[in-house]
């Protein structure tokens, strides 16, 4: 079969194809987040819950001054373990100037929007402080060196300070994102909404100065994500998007099975200036979390190559064909 009878047959074969697509054709845009136009606000709150018991830090051979803790009021001898509750909660609040990327798929003909790939590290670099803080729920105790009655059924609240608790946190689009474009005044900005489905991982850790870190699993919370703002098309073909994202605030409780903790010394306040030391050994129980979230998004989409768009106009048309079909004779 010499060329010309091929090119008949190519010809024949392509032309329905570009009459169906080109009246609907979504362009790709890779996008890349401007950081220092963006940005991002989160509030975390971490709650870790354990328990387990205290016990004072006495010891008869290295350490004969230390706290004793006995049961009750008063009275009892030795050092004895005290049943006991933990909730170590760790607070973050940031704004940061987030990175990323992602896809966006616009059909102008259609008036529809697609996103894909978007993933945007929040804290880029950035120290997320955590401000750490304790409270303990116990049976009555008293302690001997220094003397002091701890009353049960009395939470007490030991503020720690700021750790560098939040240690990484991404979000990661997960199914494939679609909308609506709307016309504006301007021909060349569109209106846009979108819906995309995501996961937001975090890295936090809720140990005490001094001790091995603490990162309790946190991975793959699932959100919903709610994209509104515009895109712009430029003059070369690049387009420019500011995009909000508000999505709603999460809350989860994740159950903790089979793990334990080490052994953690606490000082407890008395009424003087002297503290009591004791050590916490304890099994996790759960960890709760609540987060919100709030983005402003400013990116530059780049179009992407088309296999099948030859000239490079950004349609599927009769000039496609008639490259592809010289590029053959060519050969």
């Amino acid at each position: 079969m010499n060329n010309t009878s091929m090119i008949k047959k190519l010809t024949m074969g392509i032309m329905p194809i570009v009459v169906l697509s080109s009246s609907a054709f979504a362009q790709n845009f890779e996008s890349v987040i401007d950081s220092t136009a963006s940005s991002t606000s989160l509030d975390s709150s971490v709650v870790f819950d354990s328990s387990g018991t205290l016990i004072g830090d006495y010891d008869p051979k290295t350490n004969p001054d230390g706290t004793q803790t006995r049961a009750g009021f008063f009275g009892g001898n030795g050092n004895n373990p005290i049943d006991t509750s933990i909730s170590m909660q760790a607070d973050t609040t940031l704004n940061t100037n987030p990175a990323g990327s992602f896809v966006i798929s616009p059909d102008f003909d259609l008036n529809l929007v697609e996103m894909s790939g978007l993933t945007i590290d929040l804290l880029n670099g950035e120290a997320g402080g955590t401000n750490l803080s304790i409270t303990m729920l116990y049976d009555t105790f008293h302690t001997v060196s220094p003397s002091f009655l701890y009353p049960g059924g009395v939470p007490i609240t030991l503020p720690i300070g700021e750790i560098a608790g939040l240690t990484q946190a991404i979000l990661t689009q997960t199914e494939l994102g679609a909308g609506t474009m709307a016309a504006t005044d301007n021909p060349n900005i569109f209106d846009i909404t979108m819906l995309i489905s995501a996961q937001l991982d975090m890295d936090v850790n809720i140990s005490l100065p001094g001790q091995d870190p603490t990162n309790p699993p946190i991975d793959a919370l699932p959100i919903v994500l709610p994209v509104a703002g515009q895109l712009e098309v430029l003059g070369d073909g690049t387009i420019v998007m500011t995009l909000g994202i508000t999505p709603d605030p999460i809350a989860i409780d994740i159950p903790i099975e089979g793990a334990t903790l080490p052994p953690i010394p606490f000082e407890l306040p008395t009424f003087g200036t002297e503290t009591a030391s004791v050590i916490f050994t304890s099994t996790p129980n759960a960890l709760t979390i609540d987060t919100t979230l709030g983005l402003t998004i400013v990116a530059t989409g780049t179009k992407a190559g088309c296999a099948v768009d030859l000239n490079g106009d950004g349609e599927l048309n009769f000039f496609d064909v008639s490259a592809f079909l010289n590029a053959f004779a060519a050969m």
